[in-house]
């Protein structure tokens, strides 16, 4: 297979790229800077999207990998300031940086111009994208403004569970968590399973993380430039509630997000960048 790269426009609106070289296949939406597919050759996809999503314009797509950015969670002090930041549904600007037969690299950037709701500051988020037998997501926060800003930023990936009772995560035994649905702290269970509705943010050494999915293969997760990681999975009320998301989907899904949060949140002085990378592979779980 020779290297592709192909842009489409949905009736919605939407563009996406599709990004195929001899090792892996990817599907990234513009707006946003949001992958949707990551499936290395012979693999099954690595991502997962909910049959429910429509891909509108101007709303932010349910799952793969949306940007939490600058800000996670609700604005701390600005209640008109959207969910989870403005890079959700904002239309990156991109270009093809480099390709060989086994890895494609993008770049996407988007400026703020210090206008935004709960975000009067000038800065520049800039993406790589890397696509090969491993992903590699690089996301840069540029401070452009004469001032300090607080960042605080996920990769909110969504990654695709076969069989939910035997879901199990690696690599955050015994470290501190806020558990954001009862406002309690602990330290993160070895026996860790999901069976009730999780929102967690966990503080760690950023040491790699490894999710059995139930499906043979166990999703790797390596990062630098990150103390904290969000562990979500709605289950079964709140599924009813978020749009775009069937009432089942909590079965087939569990987030698991290289972060930026909480007291990982990031102080960026004029002129200065931060880099989150996080890098996804899969390998058999025997």
């Amino acid at each position: 297979m020779s290297n592709t790269l192909t842009e489409t426009t949905l009736d919605t609106g939407l563009v996406h790229l599709t990004i195929e070289n001899r090792a892996a296949r990817a599907v990234l939406y513009t707006q946003g800077a949001h992958l949707t597919s990551y499936q290395p050759q012979g693999q099954p996809d690595q991502l997962w999207v909910s049959d429910a999503e429509t891909y509108q314009a101007g709303r932010a797509i349910r799952g793969g990998i949306p940007i939490c950015w600058p800000w996670f969670g609700d604005h701390e002090s600005n209640a008109d300031a959207p969910a989870h930041g403005l890079a959700r549904t904002r239309v990156w600007e991109w270009e093809l940086l480099a390709e060989t037969e086994q890895r494609t690299d993008l770049r996407l950037w988007l400026d703020t111009d210090g206008t935004d709701p709960g975000f009067p500051h000038q800065a520049r988020a800039e993406l790589l994208v890397s696509v090969g037998d491993s992903l590699i997501l690089a996301l840069t926060t540029q401070n452009l403004s004469k001032q300090p800003f607080q960042l605080s930023q996920a990769l909110h990936s969504y990654f695709p569970i076969t069989d939910l009772s035997k879901a199990a995560i690696g690599g955050l035994d015994g470290q501190f968590y806020h558990n954001k649905l009862t406002g309690q702290s602990a330290t993160w269970p070895t026996s860790f399973r999901v069976d009730q509705e999780v929102d967690c943010i966990v503080l760690d050494r950023g040491a790699p993380l490894r999710l059995n999915r139930g499906d043979g293969h166990i999703t790797q997760i390596k990062r630098q430039g990150s103390r904290s990681v969000v562990v979500w999975n709605p289950w079964v009320d709140k599924s009813k509630t978020l749009s775009n998301f069937n009432d089942h989907d909590y079965q087939h899904m569990l987030c698991l997000e290289a972060a930026n949060a909480a007291e990982d949140a990031r102080l960026l002085k004029a002129g200065h960048s931060h880099t989150l990378i996080c890098e996804i592979s899969s390998e058999p779980s025997h």
